[in-house]
């Protein structure tokens, strides 16, 4: 994946400058980082890497917007915390849904389920 490609497409998609862009690198590779680590394909062609940088980038701005959210409800139980917007859901994890269904033959995605114990 090239780096850059990523950094371009979160930046459009957050809406960042330039000059915002650098002080999220460490965000944007952690997103690369992660899609990496969950892609299936061994080696994907030149369109499939595109579709990998665009996950990258969804994923990046899914965490941006984790990180900048102000309207974040929580509760508190014990040890555990649950924090969700306000709003529904922020336009990084709608974009993340969508993106991840969309290219889901490229990335294993395991989705973590709360249950409980009778």
């Amino acid at each position: 994946m090239n780096i850059a490609n990523v950094t371009s497409r979160f930046a459009l998609l957050s809406g960042l400058d330039n000059s915002e862009i650098y002080k999220w690198k460490t965000l944007i590779d952690d997103a690369c980082d992660y899609i990496k680590s969950i892609t299936v394909k061994e080696n994907p062609d030149e369109s499939e890497t595109g579709k990998l940088e665009m996950l990258c980038a969804v994923y990046a701005l899914k965490l941006y917007s984790l990180c900048n959210d102000e309207n974040i409800t929580s509760f508190t139980a014990g040890d555990v915390q649950i924090t969700s917007p306000k709003n529904g859901e922020s336009k990084g994890e709608r974009l993340w849904k969508e993106y991840s269904e969309k290219y889901s033959e490229l990335i294993d995605t395991k989705d973590f389920l709360f249950g409980r114990v009778i």
